[in-house]
């Protein structure tokens, strides 16, 4: 494989980061429960970031969403009905959006390292065909998912928290977050999260 050093090297990087983000999350979080977490990527694949809630900081801000001000101007984005159950606190629609939640790796974290590595072999890549580019991701995004396998397997994440992996801004990032959570979380979590998907997406 073309870049199989490369992508075993990033493998242990991207765990170790995690390890430590995590370790400084949860005493960021303090006595808040931690509910999900998710690796998030961009659409070019040269950024990797950690985020995670807690239930705490979801009610906080759902509770922001119940507002008149705010619940008009989600009718310009959501249906009558989603939007009647976001006001009447029977729907969050902040559960599994990462870039809504309130904690993360910090610019000077591992993760911040990794994306430099991502940048300068993406660079690498600026003058090959789209084909190459494709299976660069791909190779990408399975890298995180195992790396985020083994963290489970560790106790980084309670058995508790659901995980996916993650790409904003990307029409791809249903697919990639469905894929992934279906791979790192149990049938019951998986169920959870593709029927809250599933509202959200319409």
């Amino acid at each position: 494989m073309r870049w199989k050093h490369f992508f075993l090297n990033l493998r242990p990087a991207i765990e170790e980061a995690v390890r430590h983000t995590m370790e400084k999350i949860r005493q960021e979080a303090g006595d808040e429960h931690i509910y999900s977490a998710a690796l998030v990527t961009d659409s070019s694949c040269v950024t990797l970031f950690l985020a995670v809630n807690t239930e705490e900081a979801l009610a906080r801000r759902d509770k922001a969403d119940r507002t008149p001000e705010r619940l008009t101007q989600l009718l310009e984005y959501y249906p009558q009905e989603l939007v009647d159950q976001v006001a009447e606190g029977l729907f969050s629609l902040n559960r599994y959006v990462p870039d809504e939640w309130d904690y993360s790796d910090g610019t000077d974290g591992g993760l911040n390292q990794v994306s430099r590595q991502l940048y300068d072999q993406e660079e690498k890549l600026s003058d090959e065909d789209d084909d190459t580019c494709d299976a660069f991701q791909e190779q990408l995004l399975e890298t995180v998912t195992g790396a985020f396998e083994t963290l489970r397997t560790e106790g980084v994440f309670g058995p508790e928290v659901v995980c996916f992996v993650s790409m904003s801004d990307d029409d791809r990032a249903e697919e990639i977050e469905d894929t992934s959570a279906r791979r790192l979380n149990t049938p019951e979590q998986y169920e959870q999260f593709h029927t809250w998907t599933e509202l959200f997406n319409g």
